[in-house]
Parts: structure tokens; C-alpha cells; sequence
């Protein structure tokens, strides 16, 4: 049962907080949001939740999607914990299949992009470290931010460049693919 030993239940109208408490998120509990990518994405843990350390995410990609844009995060590590589905990332100048199971972490700095090339939807938990990418992909929705285009509109684009500078978010190319 999600509250046993002292933990803190975690919804997202209603938090119990406890000192010294853990926290218990349960299977539907969370922020919902529209991903910016396409499909669904629940905030499990947010940057409060964690003292700043890190947030959680768990992310619905679309079969077929392309994903975001490749990027960099100047500030954040950023991991994907397969749970459904298999994703395929492309680092550097490398290209990942991760089945259900696999973790990628991508460190600080490092070009990437994560995307969905089959014809079922992926699931994964997705973790920022530290905290601050909760309210990225908050606002991303609710500015409906192109995350997979680069805008014609040069009004789109300056609001675009100016929202991604605010979270350490660059869009960046990625190296050649090695053979």
C-alpha cells in the first residue's frame, strides 16, 4: 500500500507531508501534460518534491515520433528508463536501441535525441538532475513550444529561443552517425 511507514502520499491536489517522510506516488497520481511531442506525460516527482536534486517523468512517446529537435542540456543530466516499447536514441555519433529495461543516461552538454521509430508507443521514465525541467516541459505545453520544427514565424522563434535559454535547453546538431 502506497502510505505505509511514514512515507508522504503524493497527488496532485492533495499532498500529506511528514519530516523526515519519503514519498509515495501513486499509479495515478500526478501532474498531466500534454507532451510537447506528442502522446502523454505524467510529473511524478517534482523539483520540490526532491529538495531541487531531481525530477521524474513518466512519458508516453508516440509511435513513429521523431521526437524533439537533437539538444543539449547545459544544466541537467538526463536519464530514460524504458518501461515499455523500445526507444531509440541518437548521442553523439552513435545510435541506441533500448529495450524495455534499459537506462540511458546523457550527461550534461551531450547532443541528443531521443525518438520512437516503431509502430507501438514507448513508455519511459524520464529523470532530470538536477531538479528545474518540471516546469520546462509546464510551460512548454502550455505555450504549445515547438520542440520538433524549427519555426518559420520569426515572432515563434525569438519566444522559442528565449524559453529554451531561460531552462539551459539547446538546439544543437548532432555528429555523423559512426559506422
Amino acid at each position: 500500500m502506497c502510505c505505509a511507514g511514514g512515507a508522504r502520499k503524493r497527488r496532485a491536489e492533495n499532498m500529506v507531508e511528514g519530516k523526515g517522510a519519503g514519498i509515495c506516488v501513486g499509479p495515478d497520481d500526478g501532474k498531466a501534460l500534454p507532451n510537447p511531442i506528442g502522446g502523454q506525460m505524467v510529473v511524478k516527482v517534482r523539483d520540490e518534491d526532491s529538495g531541487g536534486s531531481y525530477s521524474i517523468h513518466d512519458n508516453v512517446i508516440p509511435a513513429g515520433s521523431p521526437g524533439p529537435l537533437p539538444h543539449l542540456h547545459h544544466d541537467h543530466e538526463e536519464t530514460f528508463y524504458v518501461l515499455e516499447g523500445e526507444l531509440t536514441v541518437r548521442m553523439g555519433g552513435c545510435k541506441i536501441a533500448a529495450p524495455v529495461g534499459s537506462f540511458v543516461v546523457i550527461p550534461r552538454g551531450v547532443v541528443h535525441q531521443p525518438s520512437n521509430s516503431t509502430d507501438r508507443p514507448t513508455r519511459v521514465l524520464l529523470i532530470f538532475s538536477p531538479a528545474g525541467m518540471d516546469r520546462f516541459f509546464e510551460e512548454a505545453a502550455e505555450g504549445r513550444m515547438p520542440l520538433q520544427m524549427v519555426p518559420t514565424d520569426p515572432e515563434v522563434k525569438e519566444r522559442l529561443r528565449a524559453f529554451t535559454e531561460k531552462y539551459g535547453y539547446e538546439f544543437a546538431e548532432l555528429p555523423q552517425e559512426e559506422v
